[in-house]
């Protein structure tokens, strides 16, 4: 099974919640978003607004840059999907 950019944002966001050890339901307070919503970004199966990934990017005090895919990451995607 092929990655999504939507997937590879949820595992990102994923990752520095447990490394900051937070747990979806102190997320979900911190940010306004059901716990079943980030549950849904976190396995990659809801694709949220950019005001959402927002909250999210403030709630878990990470930038932007931390769980957008880089170039690399992104090509390989594409590439995944074209093949």
């Amino acid at each position: 099974m092929s990655i999504t950019v939507t997937g590879l944002v949820g595992k990102k966001i994923r990752h520095h919640r447990r490394a900051k050890e937070i747990t979806i339901q102190e997320l979900s307070r911190k940010c306004g978003l059901t716990v079943n919503y980030i549950s849904l970004i976190e396995k990659g199966e809801a694709n949220p607004s950019l005001n959402k990934l927002n909250a999210i990017v403030c709630a878990l005090d990470v930038q932007w840059e931390d769980i957008m895919p880089t170039c690399e990451e992104h090509e390989d995607i594409y590439n995944q999907t074209i093949l």
